[in-house]
């Protein structure tokens, strides 16, 4: 139990390093001047800001830790598992049958199949007097009914009601957009329980492995599929952007296996996973597979686990969900931007609360846009206002300042160069020791930027290298020759942080690189070692 909050203390921790902004500075007499005026005005924006952005990912990284101990606590994560009995409020099949027919399911979409898995003897008392036609008429999805789904059912109604009723408050918000998407796509619609599973449907939702947004993508597979993780932005959390992604992984996913079920575990754990799974069992059938020792349990409980969640969804009262509060469908203006702009000042010409943007715009990583052109979503109807008001506002004073949450490696010296101020701002706006080399990770620090010519000016983005040009160059170079399987390593990278990130081992990593002694303490950027499970 200790081990469990300790690591939710730590995801905690973690999601509030997801930070926000960057320019180059002035000199001088005149720049101490500006900076002691600006100083008390800036202390009282601080003070009174809380980053609600870093709240917001602290939250989902919160949440998806307390479901991940709940799901071991229960024993579908692996271990002895008890399925826990039906709620009393499930209802009799004469309330069933009375709530079918009154169509009480979220979105109410007709599109097939509905079959108990071979060989197994399973039912649910909440689905009684529905019979299997219209049930077939009710998916666009490979669903049974065995123990191993019953079981998830039975988790979500009662160990995870409360994670289960928020999910399904939310889904409403994004199950519109998503369908249109998956539809463009070839997609089964109601793939949509992917993403309810992975992230709850939460924007923000960050897990223990780092990845992040509505479908989870981590940072390697994200980009793979379009999606700008970097600095400034990350598009994992941006809700059509990401499901454009997800939809594109999904089909190639169902190309290589021809099956949605391995489809949906490849996604999981990597194609690479399913693919030996198959080898390993000479099956292609994924309750087979499930019987085996190469896919981990989290990836055996992933099928079952949506097919529930679809279930659970579509005849929500009949499992016990009720009064719950669904979101209204995302809908919002979109406006553009000409260069890096704080998100308080995008809020205040809208005449809407800065919470409002952030919401809307959750890919921003910093307190401002990007440099640059950027298309930022505003609340329905306050794309005009914006416009009007927002052309008044001076192009200096559309970012003052930036907040920026301390991540690994950062230092006064880099940070200044990367935002394009001194040193000296940094360390009074934050009542820091001049002499202060060292800072502590997940510190929000506030940067002064009213004075500084890059970004006010829309130059391209300054990034603050750790190293020389000589690093980026190798790793350019050997990127061009790393094979599927196989990652480049990058400043910073260290075992501990590969290892997780690609799901594998740091004894595996070792191993199959050959690193031993100091060579497996001290990675070089630009090697190529393989990160295959």
């Amino acid at each position: 139990m200790r081990f469990v909050v300790a690591t939710a203390l730590v995801l905690v921790a973690a999601a509030a390093r997801a930070s926000e902004p960057l320019r180059p500075a002035q000199d001088g007499r005149e720049l101490q001047a500006q900076e002691a005026r600006a100083l008390p005005v800036l202390r009282q924006a601080r003070d009174a800001q809380k980053p609600s952005a870093q709240a917001a990912l602290a939250e989902g990284a919160a949440e998806l830790a307390d479901l991940r101990a709940r799901e071991e606590r229960a024993g579908l994560l692996g271990g002895p598992r008890e399925t826990p009995r039906p709620p009393a409020s499930a209802g009799s099949p004469l309330r069933a049958e009375m709530l079918d027919a009154l169509g009480d399911s979220v979105d109410g979409l007709p599109v097939a199949p509905f079959s108990s898995a071979p060989g197994v003897a399973a039912s649910l008392p909440e689905l009684a007097g529905i019979d299997s036609a219209t049930l077939k008429a009710k998916f666009d999805i490979p669903v049974e009914l065995n123990p191993d789904v019953i079981a998830y059912i039975r988790f979500f109604q009662t160990d995870a009601r409360d994670h289960f009723g928020r999910w399904l408050a939310r889904s409403t918000r994004y199950l519109p957009m998503m369908r249109d998407e998956l539809a463009r796509a070839g997609v089964p619609l109601d793939t949509v329980y992917l993403s309810m599973i992975e992230s709850g449907f939460s924007a923000f939702a960050l897990s223990w492995v780092r990845a992040a947004g509505l479908w989870q993508f981590m940072v390697p597979t994200g980009r793979a599929m379009g999606l700008r993780c970097d600095f400034w932005v990350d598009e994992r959390r941006d809700p059509l952007k990401s499901t454009v992604a997800a939809a594109k992984y999904l089909k190639q996913l169902h190309a290589q296996f021809g099956d949605w079920y391995l489809a949906w575990a490849g996604y999981n754990a990597g194609g690479g996973k399913v693919s030996r799974a198959i080898t390993h069992a000479r099956s292609e059938d994924f309750w087979r597979l499930s019987q085996g020792r190469v896919l981990r349990p989290e990836t055996k409980g992933y099928v079952p686990k949506l097919i529930a969640a679809a279930l659970i969804s579509r005849h929500p009262e009949r499992f016990g969900f009720t009064d719950i509060a669904y979101e209204p469908p995302l809908d919002y203006d979109e406006v553009t931007v000409p260069a890096a702009t704080d998100v308080g000042v995008i809020a205040k010409a809208a005449g809407v609360e800065v919470e409002a943007v952030q919401n809307l715009n959750p890919e921003l990583r910093r307190s401002c846009t990007p440099p640059g052109a950027w298309k930022v979503k505003l609340p329905k109807g306050a794309a005009a206002r914006f416009a009007e008001a927002f052309a008044q506002v001076p192009a200096g004073e559309r970012l003052a300042e930036a907040r920026h949450v301390v991540d690994r490696g950062d230092s006064l010296s880099r940070l200044a160069k990367a935002y394009g101020v001194t040193e000296a701002i940094i360390t009074r706006a934050n009542r820091l020791s001049p002499r202060q080399s060292r800072l502590p990770g997940g510190m929000t620090l506030t940067i002064p930027l009213a004075q500084s010519r890059g970004l006010a000016a829309n130059l391209p983005e300054v990034k603050a290298p750790r190293r020389s040009r000589w690093s980026a160059a190798r790793v350019a170079k050997s990127s061009a020759h790393a094979g599927p399987g196989q990652y480049v390593v990058h400043d910073g990278d260290t075992l501990w942080g590969i290892a997780q990130r690609f799901k594998v081992s740091v004894d595996d990593l070792k191993r199959k690189n050959g690193l031993e002694g100091r060579r497996a303490k001290s990675l070089r950027i630009g090697d190529v070692i393989d990160v295959r499970g």
